[in-house]
């Protein structure tokens, strides 16, 4: 049953994703086929980023729940570096895969790896507009086949409400991505946390079908709204990141993404940012550069403390799509 333990106990050994792919002599895709093979067999495993764009595979001897956290090293503990993006909307007549090309390409010239983003990859069931592609196995056959690829970038995708629609066609986009793609990370429905350093970031996106607990005097990246706000309220830092597609809000909002650069003291935390906001068009603008320093709470918070729960009450008896319909009177 398992034919390659040899290959199972490079991963014991702790070696990462580009090691193993060095060593096996085969690609990282090729290589994470062959984890999720063992994943299917039942193994079960966990995994820790490097802001490099490297992944370490950890094999676990007891299963574990489903989580909406992940672990991230930094090879300079003093800063991390993240393009922020959100609301894609791939699948929506309104989508824009160039941005995405141009942030990868920006990407790729600074030498940053890491990619937030925060919700809606998709366009899902459900659509302000007219979707080019309006089935949801379509959709997601399209993401993993021309969503841009690097050996260097991660992307960390926080699951906004039209990806979590796709349940409706009985389709868990989470599992989808993890089984599809290595670059590709799926974090949870409406909720991700990054463990960075002795410090955690929250990435959230509203889903009026789950309860959301309060998430205070933290850094929080949300999308969700399609525009871009910086909100600092007692010892919190709110982040509203802008849509990376033509569906705009608001006769003064334009397509964008934000470069993100946290700077951490001798003990781990957060100390300050600095965010450089990027307007679209032919090509990346440059619109405004803003400096914060943060006096957060650095307590760590349980992720089952904060996970987002199913609200098993509806509201008016509608569906979450029903009511996006009725609103736009569509």
């Amino acid at each position: 049953m398992f034919e390659n333990l040899e290959f199972l106990e490079k991963i014991k050994a702790e070696k990462t994703l580009k090691e193993i792919a060095s060593l096996e002599n085969s690609s990282l895709d090729e290589v994470y086929r062959k984890i999720i093979d063992f994943k299917n067999m039942g193994l079960v495993f966990d995994k820790v980023l490097y802001d490099n764009g490297d992944i370490r595979y950890i094999h676990l001897k007891k299963p574990t729940d489903e989580r909406c956290s992940i672990k991230i090293k930094l090879m300079d503990k003093y800063k991390f570096s993240a393009m922020v993006i959100s609301d894609l909307h791939l699948g929506n007549m309104l989508e824009c895969m160039d941005y995405l090309d141009m942030v990868y390409d920006f990407c790729q010239k600074f030498g940053i790896h890491i990619i937030i983003n925060g919700g809606d990859l998709i366009d899902g069931g459900f659509s302000k507009g007219e979707q080019k592609i309006n089935d949801p196995i379509k959709q997601l056959d399209y993401v993993i086949k021309n969503y841009p690829t690097s050996d260097n970038i991660l992307n960390l995708i926080c699951l906004g409400n039209h990806d979590y629609s796709l349940y409706k066609y009985g389709i868990d986009m989470k599992k989808v991505l993890e089984n599809a793609r290595y670059d590709l990370i799926p974090l949870g429905y409406g909720l991700g946390i990054l463990n960075v350093e002795n410090n955690q970031l929250f990435v959230r996106h509203n889903i009026s079908d789950l309860d959301f607990e309060t998430i205070n005097n933290k850094f929080i990246l949300e999308g969700h709204r399609h525009k871009m706000a910086f909100t600092s309220e007692g010892n919190g830092f709110l982040v509203n990141i802008p849509t990376l597609s033509n569906l705009v809000l608001g006769k003064h909002e334009f397509p964008g993404a934000i470069r993100m650069d946290l700077f951490f003291n001798n003990d781990g935390y957060i100390d300050r940012g600095h965010f450089e906001q990027f307007l679209f068009s032919d090509e990346m603008h440059t619109v405004n550069e803003a400096s914060f320093k943060f006096n957060l709470d650095y307590g760590l918070l349980n992720e089952e403390d904060v996970r987002p729960k199913v609200r098993y009450r509806s509201y008016n008896g509608q569906s979450q799509i029903d009511k996006f319909y009725k609103k736009w009177k569509m």
